[in-house]
C-alpha cells in the first residue's frame, strides 16, 4: 500500500499503521529511528496516534525539532 510521509512515498504493507509508516520512512531516509517516535500528524494539522490506520495514499507528517531550531 503506498503511502506518503513528509511528501515522500512509502511502500507498506496493508493494514499498516502510522507508527508502520514512519518506521519505514526513517529506514528509508536515515537508516536509525529515533526513540521515542515523533509526533505524527495528518495533512490537517490534526494528531495522529501511532497505532492509527492508514489507507492507501494517506498523507502524514512527522515534526523533527532538530530540524527547527532557532540558530540566532
Amino acid at each position: 500500500m503506498r503511502v506518503f510521509v513528509n511528501h515522500t512515498e512509502i511502500n507498506v504493507f496493508s493494514g499498516a499503521t502510522a507508527a508502520d509508516a514512519i518506521l519505514a520512512f526513517y529506514r528509508l531516509m536515515h537508516g536509525n529511528t529515533p526513540d521515542p517516535l515523533p509526533l505524527i500528524f495528518d495533512r490537517f494539522g490534526n494528531q495522529v496516534e501511532r497505532d492509527g490506520a492508514l489507507s492507501p495514499n494517506n498523507h502524514i507528517f512527522i515534526f523533527n525539532p532538530e530540524n527547527n531550531l532557532n540558530h540566532e
